[in-house]
């Protein structure tokens, strides 16, 4: 009797091809940028077994069926917010914002809900001895609440000190949460400062939990980026500083200190701080939205005492501008291209990771090339390898156009701004790449102001004075073959 030989080998070819070129057909149908396209069909294409799984796992911003729900119905929190509770004060900025300008804070507010306000004031901070001073006297004088949301809390040194001031602040009345990332933050989270904080009454949440079963519905490297500091709902931090001491943080990367920056607020602008970091807190369980909603509602007998008088704080007009890959639109990386068209005589950025798309690169470049002053500051060093390479390899096209490049040499130059001329700044904690654009939940401050600006651009100088700058002969100058690994990895650049 002859038995029936099942070609398993050839079946398992089949259905693995099969599930390749369905890959493939959705990257054609579902990634709008063109270089991630064509970096997602080199790797199916190259690599099909380990395209597949890693595309299922990496190649859509899946969030999960429970927090989209939960996100439709937080969509409406920004814009509900900004109307309830800053309705009591003058939102017209009209005469605030130069006309050239006015158009870019459209983009955001159509897209978020938060307009630009004035009577703000400002207090950049440049060192981390001088941010870390500043917070703690906040925290140590806060009255009513103290919020933090990081992407990174390592307990070390002086952050040490921080978080006792929390639990200080915590045992004396103030309702404190801090909500940190599940992976930037995991062992905070999973260590004996997380029981320390919920002992004394902190409530500790973690942002875009990680496993393997979420991993089936979720995409893990989804990151809850921001970096958010709200005292009493009425001062507010944010910039490119994580919970860090960089005197122990990463000291074994071999990129020296992390040089990083924050911006302390006061004003209307610290409600729609407030707004970003209880929609962040809300979306991540049923439990999180339902007790948020409770607790806005008796919130809202608080907020009239506050106004309008004592969020009259300065006559700076900012914006605060959330970005999430479920908004749907790319409102920051919109934002940073509509700013640098607007520009007439001069671009700085900072930013430690640079892998621009082609929009980007054609922004920065054709900037440079109609006379614009375009000047990039990175580091000299950054701890990821890949995105070092990747960035190099953009480095003979920016130097042909014009752009200036600055190699910062004083540690792991983390800060992440951007001055227009001189009466525009970006600033907060997106990073000149796809990630931070796409993928990370991010926040920044747009600022129109003159004086602000000019701090701003004084800060850039300072990292100048410590940067040494590539030049297109010295570029050329180098071993061949660095150009070969550079354009190999750059050819993965929209997935770094």
């Amino acid at each position: 009797m002859n038995t029936i030989q099942i070609p398993w080998g050839q079946i398992l070819l089949y259905l693995h091809t099969a599930a390749a070129l369905a890959c493939m057909v959705r990257v054609l149908y579902k990634q709008r940028n063109t270089g991630t396209a064509f970096a997602w069909l080199i790797i199916l294409f190259l690599f099909p077994l380990f395209g597949v799984v890693a595309y299922l796992m990496l190649g859509e911003p899946r969030l999960g069926l429970a927090r989209a729900k939960r996100t439709a119905e937080m969509n409406r929190f920004y814009s509900e917010f900004a109307e309830r509770y800053l309705a009591d004060i003058d939102l017209d900025v009209t005469n605030a914002i130069r006309p050239r300008y006015r158009g870019i804070a459209k983009v955001a507010a159509d897209t978020t809900g938060l307009g630009a306000t004035r009577n703000n004031a400002m207090t950049l901070l440049s060192t981390t001895d001088e941010i870390v001073d500043t917070m703690l006297a906040d925290i140590r004088a806060a009255e009513q609440s103290c919020l933090l949301a990081f992407y990174i809390i390592d307990p070390q040194g002086r952050i040490e000190m921080l978080l006792d001031a929390v639990i200080e602040a915590a045992r004396r009345g103030v309702d404190c949460a801090v909500l940190a990332d599940a992976v930037g933050s995991r062992r905070f989270l999973n260590g004996v400062w997380a029981k320390k904080l919920r002992t004394a009454g902190v409530e500790v949440h973690a942002a875009l939990p990680v496993g393997p079963l979420r991993t089936l519905f979720t995409r893990s490297d989804l990151r809850n980026h921001r970096k958010i500091l709200i005292i009493d709902k009425k001062i507010g931090y944010t910039g490119s500083y994580n919970l860090v001491d960089p005197r122990f943080f990463k000291q074994n990367s071999g990129v020296g200190e992390w040089v990083d920056v924050m911006m302390r607020c006061t004003g209307p602008m610290v409600l729609e701080m407030t707004a970003v970091f209880y929609a962040d807190l809300a979306v991540e369980n049923d439990e999180n939205l339902v007790g948020v909603q409770q607790y806005l509602d008796t919130y809202s007998e608080i907020i009239p005492a506050m106004l309008p008088d004592k969020m009259r704080a300065g006559n700076i007009a900012a914006q605060v501008i959330p970005s999430a890959p479920d908004q749907g639109e790319r409102v920051i990386y919109e934002t940073i291209i509509s700013a640098i068209y607007s520009a007439t005589r001069k671009i700085v950025i900072t930013s430690p990771y640079f892998v621009p798309d082609d929009p980007l690169l054609m922004a920065l470049t054709t900037a440079a090339k109609r006379g614009v002053d375009v000047t990039l500051i990175l580091p000299a060093k950054v701890d990821s390898l890949m995105v070092r390479y990747a960035s190099r390899a953009y480095y003979p096209m920016l130097l042909k156009a014009g752009v200036n490049i600055a190699l910062f040499e004083g540690g792991l130059l983390h800060a992440k701004t951007m001055t227009i001329d001189e009466g525009y700044t970006l600033f907060g904690t997106v990073n000149m790449d796809m990630r931070s654009f796409f993928l990370n939940l991010e926040i920044s401050l747009a600022v129109y102001d003159k004086t602000i600006t000019g701090q701003v651009i004084d800060l850039q100088q300072t990292y100048l004075k410590n940067s040494r700058y590539v030049s297109m002969k010295g570029w050329q100058q180098r071993a061949r073959w660095w150009g070969l690994v550079e354009n190999t990895v750059r050819l993965m650049s929209p997935l770094l």
